[in-house]
């Protein structure tokens, strides 16, 4: 848009209406002479005023637009330019995109030190009145003058953080939204395609991206342990490999620091790996590739409890139960014994499920209230329902259940909840199951996920230790009821059980209640970070209508555009 730096001055278009007086002033009608001797001399006279006029009119033009153009350059007009080197005071959020993928090496320095010398051009043209905001991976907006974020730059490492870029341009438009000054923003990525997303562009848009090709990439995308605990006999991982590179790759693994496992591995596929064996405990699995260009997702971490199988009476369970504990004995998943009880209140550990006769609750109130148990079954519920989390299930429907009534004011031990409600809970050595497990309550006795329900239950949660849990860095991930901490190498946090914990960065977590190891929580970074293709110049600009695109080196001149004006 167009402005000018002394508008008073267009008052002096005032002027343009002098040439337009003066030509009808000067106007002259000639004199009208009826003879026939001169009517040759009629006829020339009318073709020399047709000229005339006509020349007239030229110059009427051409005076005008004089006056036009003098009083307009008089008024200083300007237009937007870029590469100019002074600019208005404006506002800009500067978008640095140092998530996992950034690491990667091409042709000698990473991707991500070329974004931070990019970065430190657009902050050099940046003035004292400007208002600034640096974001990086963790999505925070960080207001600062053009010095204390060039330290923060400089100080920049490759972040855990997957970064989508969509929400962060979302996250600058509203920063920018309460600037009186014009805003822009700038991002510097190495636009990776799984990380362009689509979002409303509210102000000006520059995107710095690399010009040469990102490199071929293999990397670990999950790696699984299997039914937990493993036996003495040991276990079994399957690692699955994801990128863009075709070429087979050597995975290894190990057992903390027992000898390793190695197979070879095509990206986009699995690998079974050999059984590690180890003495009971908690482990750590490590899965490793060859290192290569990118080298963060080139290893990846699991957990592992190692102990004897449960040992289960099943004798008074249903026939459901039943047929899952046959299948799990015949896999030497459990075996038969007393150390579990499942469909009866025991002296040991003990699985309960409310009776089939509701006659029945009442006695078995009194029977848990005498075991010191603190929690009890409360009023049938008969609406349908579905669970809510839970260990080794998704979303499953539950047609009948009891309410679980916690004693006292307290509610801990909930594992698993159906409508916000505790349907699965523990106390002590004692499991409480709202609904029993029958087609007639739930739908999980005739689902996919009753057997790894039934191993995780007689094998774990009836010992007082949770399922493995799974997350990756900067992700909120809900912690059972029963954790009290969260334990990395030597650094301990106290949580809150039932509240969500934020893993910071990569590494297996254990999830403590008071002095025992009840669970782990494995941080590993996003798979998507391992596919470095980058988004074709057409999908950003159809994504962020009115981007403008350039490679990294001209991204510092084309930053503080929307404030940078040209005189005309």
């Amino acid at each position: 848009m167009i402005e000018f730096l002394h508008p008073w001055a267009l008052a002096g278009l005032v002027g343009a209406a002098i040439p337009l007086l003066l030509h009808l002033l000067a106007r002259r009608e000639p004199p009208t002479v009826v003879f026939p001797a001169v009517r040759y001399l009629i006829s020339t006279t009318r073709e020399h005023l047709r000229r005339l006029k006509l020349r007239n009119l030229l110059l009427l033009l051409v005076r005008t637009a004089l006056i036009v153009a003098l009083v307009l350059a008089a008024a200083g007009p300007t237009a937007p330019r870029s590469g100019l080197p002074s600019h208005a005071a404006s506002a800009l959020v500067l978008i640095v995109d140092n998530s996992p993928s950034s690491g990667a090496v091409v042709a000698g320095p990473s991707r991500l030190a070329r974004l931070q010398e990019a970065g430190r051009v657009v902050l050099a043209r940046a003035t004292p009145d400007d208002a600034l905001w640096l974001m990086t991976a963790d999505g925070v907006p960080r207001r600062g003058d053009a010095s204390s974020l060039r330290r923060q730059l400089d100080a920049l490492a490759v972040s855990p953080y997957r970064l989508d870029l969509g929400t962060a341009l979302r996250l600058a438009g509203e920063v920018l939204a309460s600037e009186p000054r014009p805003g822009e923003v700038v991002i510097l990525t190495d636009l990776q395609a799984s990380a362009v997303s689509p979002a409303d562009v509210t102000a000006p848009l520059v995107v710095g991206r690399p010009s040469d090709q990102p490199a071929w990439n293999a990397g670990i995308g999950d790696l699984a342990t299997g039914s937990q605990p493993w036996s003495a006999d040991g276990g079994r991982i399957t690692v699955s490999l994801v990128g863009d590179s075709g070429a087979p790759v050597p995975v290894t693994a190990r057992l903390g620091d027992r000898p390793v496992r190695q197979v070879l591995a095509m990206t986009g596929g699995s690998a079974l790996l050999p059984p590690l064996t180890a003495p009971a405990g908690w482990w750590t699995v490590t899965a490793d590739l060859d290192p290569d260009e990118l080298r963060l997702d080139d290893r990846r971490l699991g957990a592992v409890r190692i102990a004897p199988v449960a040992r289960v009476n099943w004798d008074s369970a249903g026939r459901h139960i039943a047929a899952a504990c046959e299948v799990l004995e015949t896999n030497r998943r459990i075996a038969r014994g007393d150390e579990v009880t499942i469909g009866r209140l025991a002296r040991g550990n003990s699985i309960v499920m409310p009776p089939d006769d509701p006659s029945g609750i009442g006695a078995l109130n009194r029977a848990l209230a005498a075991r010191g148990v603190a929690w009890s079954f409360g009023e049938p519920v008969i609406a349908p329902a579905t669970t809510d989390s839970g260990a080794g299930i998704g979303r499953v429907r539950v047609l009948r259940r009891y309410h679980l009534r916690p004693a006292g004011g307290g509610r801990t031990g909930v594992l698993m909840t159906v409508g916000g409600a505790p349907w699965l809970t523990r106390s002590g050595n004692v499991v409480l199951i709202g609904s029993r497990l029958d087609p007639e309550w739930t739908d999980l006795p005739v689902s996919a996920g009753f057997m790894p329900f039934m191993d995780a239950l007689l094998n774990r949660v009836s010992r007082g230790e949770v399922v493995m849990a799974g997350g990756m860095p900067g992700d909120p991930v809900q912690l059972p009821d029963l954790v009290t901490g969260v334990r990395l190498a030597e650094r301990e946090w106290r949580v809150e059980g039932g509240g969500a914990f934020v893993p910071r960065e990569t590494g297996v977590y254990y999830l403590m209640s008071g002095g025992d190891t009840i669970g782990a929580l494995a941080s590993n970074l996003d798979p998507r970070e391992s596919r470095l293709t980058r988004a074709s110049d057409t999908r950003v600009k159809t994504l962020w209508r009115g981007a403008r695109i350039v490679p990294l080196d001209e991204a510092g001149p084309a930053a503080f555009s929307a404030a940078a004006r040209g005189d005309l």
